[in-house]
């Protein structure tokens, strides 16, 4: 689809890197997400651990049940892995000249992956991450003061705030010495069906919510999201503080990979991630999710 200049400079870098694909537009931006690093101020003195290794000796202080409530199950979870594997050493795709990620060169399997896998065993091993940990109740371990600290996204705010709780919200820290923690960001689009009936209309009236935010902003009471859009990050800064906050960490972040072959990329890494938690062996678990990865692709 086509943005006029007006639209696009409303919207925030992180949206339109993640509506381009092949130097195309493919839909309207409307709303960001990273995961963040969540602490329980009740159980710990340290609301914003600067490295992996300071989190772990402040979780193991507070006397928690979970020092990091990081959700993983037996399937494993790449998603909320990546800042971890990221900081590690690992990459998922190359880039290309343009900039865009190249399925050609694949990270899993490499040297840094191997290096990042030492590392989660380390922390599976420590007891840090646990498979047990899943989708269903990592935010609950965190809201029930199980937990001293939770790596989870905006949508874990409404439980925390509902729950009362003493809170701080800060950026993800990584390993002592490595790379910085580079999360996902995501970011929501409104897209045009190529075969729809009424196409030039559809195109029409995203045009006009491009350049007029009313209707983006009256969307965010109903599903509550981190807006792309500048202008309304400035109006709802006062009133959701958090949401803003993850807006602007999420323009850090890295933008998840917009290329058909990232959907190959899931299931083998978050698998080979949960056994090395588990205690497997990192470059074999890594390598072999490696060639299931390009075998897909």
């Amino acid at each position: 689809m086509q943005l006029s200049a007006k639209a696009t400079e409303s919207i925030d870098e992180i949206g339109m890197k993640a509506a381009t694909y092949e130097g195309q537009v493919y839909g309207l931006p409307y709303a960001v997400e990273t995961l963040v690093l969540y602490s329980n101020n009740a159980l710990t003195d340290v609301p914003e651990p600067k490295t992996i290794e300071e989190l772990v000796e402040a979780g193991k202080a507070s006397g928690a049940e979970d020092i990091l409530s990081l959700p993983i199950g037996e399937e494993g979870d790449a998603y909320h892995m990546e800042p971890l594997y990221t900081s590690g050493g690992g990459y998922l795709f190359g880039k290309t000249a343009e900039g865009d990620a190249d399925p050609s060169d694949i990270g899993v399997g490499k040297e840094g992956s191997i290096a990042a896998g030492e590392k989660l065993k380390e922390l599976g091993a420590e007891g840090v991450l646990k498979t047990s940990i899943t989708g269903e109740n990592s935010i609950a371990r965190f809201t029930d003061g199980k937990a001293a600290y939770l790596i989870s996204g905006p949508w874990a705010l409404a439980d925390i705030q509902k729950a009362g709780m003493d809170y701080t919200m800060s950026a993800i820290p990584g390993f002592e010495g490595m790379n910085p923690a580079e999360p996902f960001a995501g970011v929501n689009l409104f897209f045009v069906a190529a075969s729809g009936k009424n196409a030039v209309n559809a195109q029409t009236f995203l045009q006009s919510i491009a350049e007029d935010s009313t209707v983006i902003e009256e969307m965010f009471p109903i599903n509550p999201l981190p807006p792309v859009n500048k202008e309304i990050q400035e109006k709802l800064a006062g009133e959701h503080p958090d949401m803003i906050k993850n807006a602007e960490l999420a323009s850090k972040a890295l933008p998840m990979p917009a290329i058909p072959a990232m959907a190959a990329v899931w299931q083998p890494l978050g698998i080979a991630q949960a056994n090395i938690v588990k205690g497997a062996d990192p470059k074999d678990a890594m390598e072999s999710a490696g060639e299931q990865i390009k075998s897909q692709i």
